[in-house]
């Protein structure tokens, strides 16, 4: 697909997409907070989401000003006062879930490789 899209062909793995500075000096343990911090914010988009409208069309207006108010007393304020699992619960009203980030990737691959 990269090929078809871009017109660059990647002949192996050793120059493909998984060309990380975390691979050649061993820092797996990056990975799982990646993973982590990527079901966080699709639990908070979802929750954004339900109590702003569509996102996208806030974030192509140029006014960023209503994501702002929504997360400074959520997040920003928040800050050491407790854990991520607490905080995400606080903030959406659900303790973390794959749920949300299930529909997030489905939502926009899903058509591209006919899920």
């Amino acid at each position: 697909m990269f090929e078809e899209w871009f017109g660059v062909k990647v002949p192996d793995d050793g120059v493909g997409c998984l060309q990380d500075i975390h691979w050649s000096m061993g820092a797996f343990g990056y990975f799982p907070t990646y993973t982590l911090g990527n079901l966080y914010a699709a639990q908070l988009l979802e929750a954004m989401e339900k109590d702003l409208g569509n996102i996208d069309a806030v974030v192509t207006s140029g006014d960023w000003s209503s994501l702002l108010q929504w997360l400074r007393p959520r997040i920003h304020e928040q800050g050491s006062k407790m854990t991520p699992a607490e905080l995400i619960e606080s903030a959406t009203g659900s303790p973390p879930s794959p749920e949300p980030f299930l529909r997030y990737v489905e939502g926009k691959y899903g058509s591209l490789y006919g899920l």
